[in-house]
């Protein structure tokens, strides 16, 4: 048990200082006359006492031999390290402590709300309020019920991340601090004079950074509060209107208006694309969006540098990496896993459930070509209880017909005319014998399956 930890003090209906108070036997180093500076804690005119972790120092023996050199060239010796009584207060625990000794574990109650708001309001330096979330991030908006525990009721805030700075109105927008790491990363990815789409930008912790770097952006959210403040922070971190652009849209029409229109320039421009989805809930049922998005337009793409989509998502279950990867499968509706570049865990939320960034090269094949059809096609296509590929040369292993020479080819080609699919060979003699009824029978299935693709 660490001796430096408060001690617990369950079921209280007032959090009272005193209780928090503990006798501990602290190494202490006791020195005299000797000249040291004022901010050495606990010191008098005759010595000075410096107080030493328990957990690690024990004996004289427990410091270093360089440690124990430094001090007796000082003339400071194991004379001088004795164990004495010390209290601990409340003012000398952390948050996380005090909260830990008072909690009790997975439990919910009036108390309980009490504590967390006077500890967090007086343990936090600068704290304005604190705020119990009521419900759910559920809503269209991704912004939640709160409560206030502690202080004022007024929700405006100031954060600065990323050496930008962010304002806005905690009640009616999302912002979660603990992203502050992977929103430095995605800034680090990404050079200046480069593209990013951000379909849900919040109030710019994506954004503000990357266009402040020069990159050119295009910022959505759909919440009006969130797209106010996001221009706000524009504006406040003053960014130059060439490299930031605003909407305030649904993710979808975003995508199919306003990428559909300014994609097409950047890849024939050869600029590398990005294009940030980070609303874990919800992001990956809009990749679908994407697929044939520029099918139909009028000139030549270059596809030399492919657009990279960064898609969050939340994984609930062990192997969070294949649950991640069959999220976005499943969402664009046929097998992509050769377009997904890289599976990363940003963050754990909570036991089993993580958040996940996945990295996808949408290229030709997802925004102009048939890759769709093509992959949806290639998972089998029935005939009776049997399987054939689309797109690869297949063997015919029909037990009914035994050991049919020849190979059937179905090619891409196929949308262009009907395929001569051929003739089983019954005259051969290591044909066991069959009646012409089942050879017909085969074929006629084949041949619908041909009209099939030739229909597509």
């Amino acid at each position: 048990m660490n001796i430096l930890k408060p001690p617990e003090v369950r079921e209280i209906t007032s959090l009272d200082k005193k209780l928090f108070q503990k006798e501990v036997q602290l190494p202490c180093l006791t020195l005299k006359d000797m000249k040291l500076s004022q901010i050495v804690p606990h010191n008098t005119e005759s010595e000075v006492r410096i107080f030493l972790d328990p957990e690690k120092v024990s004996a004289w023996t427990s410091l270093t031999e360089d440690a124990r050199k430094v001090l007796n060239d000082l003339k400071v010796d194991e004379t001088n390290l004795k164990k004495v009584e010390y209290v601990l207060q409340y003012e000398n625990f952390t948050a996380d402590d005090v909260l830990k000794s008072v909690l009790p574990p997975d439990k919910e109650g009036k108390h309980v709300k009490l504590h967390k708001g006077e500890i967090l309001y007086d343990k936090v330096h600068g704290c304005k309020s604190v705020v119990n979330k009521t419900n759910m991030i559920d809503n269209t908006y991704r912004n939640f019920k709160m409560e206030v525990l502690k202080g004022d009721d007024d929700m405006l805030t100031t954060v600065k991340e990323n050496g930008c700075t962010f304002k806005f109105d905690f009640s009616k927008v999302y912002w979660n601090s603990r992203l502050c790491t992977e929103h430095e990363r995605i800034v680090n990815k990404v050079n200046s004079g480069d593209v990013v789409f951000d379909v849900f930008a919040g109030v710019g912790p994506f954004s503000v950074p990357l266009a402040k770097k020069k990159c050119y952006v295009y910022a959505n959210d759909l919440n009006p509060d969130s797209y106010n403040w996001l221009n706000h922070n524009a504006k406040a971190n003053k960014l130059n209107e060439t490299y930031f652009k605003s909407f305030n849209k649904d993710g979808g029409e975003f995508i199919r208006e306003d990428i559909k229109k300014y994609l097409p320039d950047c890849l024939n421009n050869k600029q590398n694309v990005y294009i940030v989805m980070n609303l874990p809930a919800l992001a990956v049922q809009f990749l679908k969006d994407f697929i044939g998005l520029l099918k139909n337009y009028d000139t030549e793409l270059n596809f030399s540098s492919p657009p990279i989509v960064f898609v969050y998502c939340f994984a609930k279950g062990e192997d969070y990496v294949a649950i991640a990867k069959s999220l976005v499968i499943e969402n664009f509706g046929f097998d992509v896993s050769d377009k997904i570049v890289d599976v990363f865990k940003v963050r754990t939320v909570s036991s089993m459930k993580e958040m996940m960034r996945v990295t996808i090269k949408l290229d030709g094949d997802l925004l102009v070509g048939d890759l769709p059809k093509k992959r949806k096609l290639e998972e089998g296509l029935e005939l009776g209880n049997k399987k054939i590929n689309v797109g690869v040369k297949v063997e015919d292993t029909t037990e009914d017909v035994g050991n049919r020479q020849g190979l059937v080819h179905l090619e891409n080609k196929i949308r262009k005319g009907p395929v001569k699919l051929p003739k089983p060979d019954i005259s051969s003699s290591k044909l066991p014998t069959i009646n012409d009824e089942d050879v017909l029978e085969t074929q006629k299935k084949l041949e619908e399956a041909t009209q099939v693709l030739h229909n597509i």
